[in-house]
C-alpha cells in the first residue's frame, strides 16, 4: 500500500450528559372541611405527608411532572379514644426547561416532604400548611466518534483496550394494577383504613426483541380500624402481596444490553365496600423506569503522528465506564422510643423511612460507606386509653460490601439507594418501644476512567515533516516520567524502532536511560 494512502476506522461511542441537576419546590395548602360521615376533631395525632411522582413527559425542550401530595391526618375526638383518619390529595403540575433534541432522556424526579404543619381551625375544619421539594436530573445521550484504527501516512498510533457504552435506550411506564383482596374469615371487617404501604421487591428481568419484561411482587401492608368481638374499636393489620409481569416497548433493545430497571411505588390505595363481605379493592400504581445500555470492548486510539507528514488530531473528554455491578445488601437498623408521660399499654404499629442518604470515601483505606438517617414512627396506646403517636431519627452508616474487581479503586461509579422492607418492634419497658427495621441497599457501581480520546486524524500529504539529513541516529537521555512513545514522537520514528535499536522489550519506560534514536528518512 502507498503510505500516503490514508485510512481510519471508527467506534461509535454514546456518553451520558448531564443536563439538569436542580431542585423545585412546591408550596402544600388545603384549607378543608370534614366530610359529614368523619367524626369531629379534637386532638392530631399526627399529619403525614407522601409526595409521588404520576407522571412525566418531554415537549419541546421542557419536562413536566405531575406529583401527587397524599396528606393522611390521624386524629382523636373529644371523649373518644377511637383513632380517625382522613385523607387528602393535592396534585400540582411543575415543569423545568432542559435542551432541545435530548435523545433518549433518562430521567429521575425525587419528591421529599421537607415540613407540614396541620392547625385545626374548628372541630370540622382543618388547615394543612408544607412544602415538597423535588431533585430533578437529566441525563441526555451524546454521541460521539471514536478512532479505533489508522493506516496509510505513516502514521503511528497508541490505543488502549476500553470498555464502552455504544447505545444507551431509556423508557419509563406508569402501571396501574387492582387487586381484589379478602379478609380472613376470623378477622372482623375493615371500619376504615389508617395507612397503606407498599414494598417493590424486584424480581426476574428479560429482554426480547424491541421488549423488556420485568417482574417482581408487590408487597402491600394495611392498617385498619374495626371492632373486635368483644365490641371494643381497635387496630388491625393484614399483609399481602400481589406479584405483577409487565411489559416495556423499547425499540432497538435486545439481549446484548445491560438493563437497569427502577420501579417505584407512586400510589396505594385500599377501597372497602358497603357490604362487609365483599372483597376489598387495592389500586396499585406504580412508575417503571428502564435505562438499558450496550456495551463494547475494543482498542481505541488515545495519540496518533505520522513520522513522515504535518498530523493533527482532534480529542474528545469522556467518561468510559464499564459494565456496571448491581449490589444488594440487608441489614438491621434500631433505636429506642421513650414515652416518658405515661405507660404504654399496646403498640398498633411501626414503620421506618430512609432520608438523607449519602455515600463517602475513606482517602486512606479507600473503603466506602453509605451512610443516613432512618425515622422511625409508633401508633400505640397509653395505659390512660388514649392514643399516642411517637417518632425519633437514628443515623446509620453501613460500609459498602464491594466486589474484589473493585478492590483499591478510586475512579468508581456509585449510585447507592435504600428501601425499608419492613419495621418490627417489641417492649422493652411499659414506657420504652425497641423498634427495628429491615433495611434494603441496592448499589450500582461501574469503574471507568476519563482521558482524551482521538475522535479525528489529519495526515496533511502536502506537508512532508523537515528531516535532519546531517545523521541516522541520535542520542538521548530520557527523562523522568517519559516513556518510549513520547520519545519516538518527539524525534517522528516509531516505537519499534527504538526497541529494536536498543534491545528493549514492550514494557520497557526508558526512564533515566540512554537510548539511540534512529531517525527515519
Amino acid at each position: 500500500m502507498d503510505k500516503t494512502e490514508f485510512n481510519i476506522s471508527r467506534e461509535s461511542f454514546c456518553e451520558g450528559e448531564l443536563v439538569v441537576d436542580t431542585t423545585v419546590e412546591q408550596g402544600v395548602e388545603k384549607d378543608f372541611v370534614l366530610p359529614d360521615y368523619c367524626a369531629d376533631i379534637f386532638r392530631i395525632l399526627k399529619c403525614i405527608v407522601e409526595p409521588a411522582v404520576v407522571s412525566q413527559t418531554i415537549n419541546g425542550g421542557k419536562l413536566s411532572f405531575e406529583i401527587c401530595v397524599t396528606a393522611r391526618v390521624l386524629y382523636c375526638s373529644e371523649g373518644n379514644s377511637d383513632i380517625n383518619c382522613i385523607v387528602q390529595k393535592m396534585n400540582y403540575t411543575k415543569s423545568v426547561d432542559m435542551t432541545d433534541n435530548c435523545l433518549d432522556p433518562g430521567i429521575s424526579i425525587q419528591p421529599v416532604c421537607d415540613y407540614v404543619n396541620c392547625r385545626v381551625i374548628s372541630p370540622r375544619r382543618l388547615d394543612i400548611r408544607g412544602a415538597v421539594t423535588s431533585r430533578i436530573t437529566v441525563c441526555c445521550n451524546k454521541n460521539q466518534s471514536l478512532v479505533s484504527d489508522a493506516s496509510g501516512g505513516n502514521i503511528q498510533l497508541r490505543k488502549q483496550l476500553m470498555t464502552y457504552p455504544s447505545k444507551r435506550l431509556t423508557a419509563n411506564k406508569r402501571v396501574t394494577m387492582i387487586e381484589e383482596v379478602q379478609l380472613a374469615a376470623d378477622k372482623p371487617p375493615v371500619s376504615q383504613v389508617i395507612r397503606t404501604e407498599c414494598y417493590i421487591k424486584p424480581g426476574e428481568q428479560k429482554m426480547i426483541a424491541g421488549k423488556l419484561v420485568t417482574k417482581g411482587d408487590a408487597n402491600i401492608y394495611m392498617l385498619y380500624s374495626c371492632v373486635d368481638l368483644s365490641g371494643e374499636n381497635t387496630l388491625e393489620s393484614m399483609r399481602f402481596t400481589v406479584p405483577f409481569s409487565q411489559i416495556i416497548d423499547i425499540e432497538g433493545i435486545d439481549e446484548s444490553f445491560e438493563a437497569d430497571v427502577e420501579i417505584t411505588p407512586a400510589g396505594c390505595e385500599i377501597l372497602t365496600s358497603a357490604d362487609k363481605t365483599a372483597p376489598m379493592e387495592c389500586e396499585i400504581v406504580m412508575l417503571v423506569n428502564c435505562e438499558a445500555v450496550k456495551y463494547e470492548t475494543a482498542e481505541v486510539v488515545t495519540d496518533a503522528y505520522s513520522t513522515k507528514y504535518e498530523t493533527e488530531l482532534t480529542t474528545v473528554s469522556g467518561s468510559f465506564e464499564a459494565t456496571p455491578v448491581k449490589l444488594e445488601q440487608e441489614s438491621n437498623i434500631s433505636a429506642k422510643i421513650d414515652y416518658p408521660d405515661d405507660e404504654i399499654l399496646r403498640v398498633y404499629d411501626s414503620w421506618a423511612a430512609g432520608e438523607n442518604v449519602s455515600i463517602s470515601t475513606d482517602e486512606q483505606t479507600g473503603s466506602r460507606t453509605v451512610s443516613g438517617n432512618v425515622r422511625f414512627s409508633v401508633l400505640a396506646r397509653s395505659k390512660s386509653g388514649m392514643p399516642v403517636f411517637l417518632e425519633t431519627e437514628s443515623p446509620f452508616e453501613q460500609p459498602l460490601e464491594l466486589p474484589e474487581q473493585f478492590a483499591g479503586a478510586k475512579d468508581l461509579a456509585l449510585d447507592a439507594k435504600i428501601s425499608i422492607k419492613g419495621c418490627e418492634y417489641h417492649m422493652s419497658d411499659g414506657n420504652t418501644v425497641q423498634v427495628t427495621a429491615g433495611m434494603v441497599l441496592r448499589t450500582k457501581v461501574s469503574s471507568g476512567s476519563t482521558g482524551q480520546i482521538v475522535s479525528d486524524i489529519k495526515v496533511d500529504t502536502e506537508k512532508p515533516k523537515q528531516c535532519d539529513d546531517s545523521c541516522c541516529v541520535k542520542l538521548c537521555c530520557c527523562g523522568d516520567g517519559e516513556d518510549i512513545w513520547d520519545i519516538a514522537k518527539r524525534y517522528s520514528t516509531s516505537v519499534s524502532a527504538i526497541i529494536e535499536e536498543n534491545e528493549l522489550d514492550e514494557n520497557s519506560s526508558g526512564t533515566g536511560t540512554m537510548l539511540l534514536i534512529p531517525l527515519i528518512k
